[in-house]
């Protein structure tokens, strides 16, 4: 296996699964006929909307802290730390359209792989 094949595949991954969101947010202004250059109320539309912008946002943060500890620190770290984090975007993307507030757990769990995978670039960056 290539040394950066499980970053890549986190990559790939990550965006597919922000396809699949933007999709589903699609059909679910469908299903409530919310037209998208409308702002809407429906709180189904609402959570659909934010699971798919939530995971964006954090993957443009997230994305390129992870290539910097793949390249510069350990592919093999830094990938498992990527599964991990790609796990908690799944879980939280499940857990907020099932229930908003069962979203906390995945949401910090993401946020300290944000943590661990940027001091890892730190450390590879410096030393």
């Amino acid at each position: 296996m290539e040394p950066y094949a499980i970053s890549a595949l986190v990559t790939l991954s990550t965006s597919i699964l922000i396809f699949f969101l933007a999709f589903k947010s699609g059909m679910t202004r469908q299903k409530n006929k919310a037209p998208a250059y409308k702002f809407t109320d429906n709180k189904e539309v609402l959570i659909a909307n934010r699971v798919h912008m939530n995971t964006v946002e954090m993957s443009v943060v997230y994305l390129p802290i992870l290539w910097i500890a793949t390249v510069f620190a350990s592919a093999n770290l830094a990938g498992i730390l990527g599964i991990v984090w790609f796990i908690s975007r799944v879980w939280y993307a499940v857990a907020y359209t099932q229930k908003p507030k069962k979203r906390e757990i995945p949401f910090l769990m993401g946020v300290a792989c944000i943590w661990l995978t940027s001091l890892l670039a730190l450390y590879g960056i410096f030393f």
